[in-house]
């Protein structure tokens, strides 16, 4: 597969999440696919990664992705990611608060054919909470 249709991709994978569309999403991701997430425990097939967006989407409905860095190797994508919502429901445990958060995720795909098969994530949690009001921010 070609860097272009990589990137493409991941490019798609980016726009269902800011368009909310679940389906593009789905029909992006392999039948095996699996998300490592350094703040949560493994995810295993589109069903599982349907429902955690959905979940992030309910919270933060103005959720948006914008890639700051792509790069491509082989199968692998890695992507620098900034995103900026509000939070407006229910999100791991803490109520809606209505702030804004702005935070940074560093991302790894790997592409089988024309789908995600594996995605490797380490996203600012702390500064996410921290932003939500859910963890104290240092002085």
């Amino acid at each position: 597969m070609s860097v272009e249709e990589q990137n493409a991709i991941i490019g798609q994978w980016i726009e269902a999440w800011n368009k909310h569309d679940l389906d593009a999403a789905r029909g992006l991701l392999a039948p095996d696919y699996v998300r490592h997430d350094a703040n949560m425990p493994e995810m295993d097939g589109p069903g599982a990664a349907l429902e955690f967006i959905a979940g992030v989407l309910s919270a933060f409905p103005d959720l948006r992705l914008r890639v700051e860095q792509l790069i491509v190797q082989d199968d692998l994508v890695a992507v620098r990611l900034f995103l900026q919502g509000s939070h407006r429901g229910e999100f791991s445990g803490v109520p809606a608060t209505g702030r804004e958060v702005a935070f940074e995720s560093m991302e790894v795909f790997r592409v089988a054919g024309d789908k995600i098969a594996e995605q490797w994530v380490v996203l600012n949690a702390l500064g996410l909470f921290q932003q939500l009001g859910a963890i104290p921010s240092p002085a």
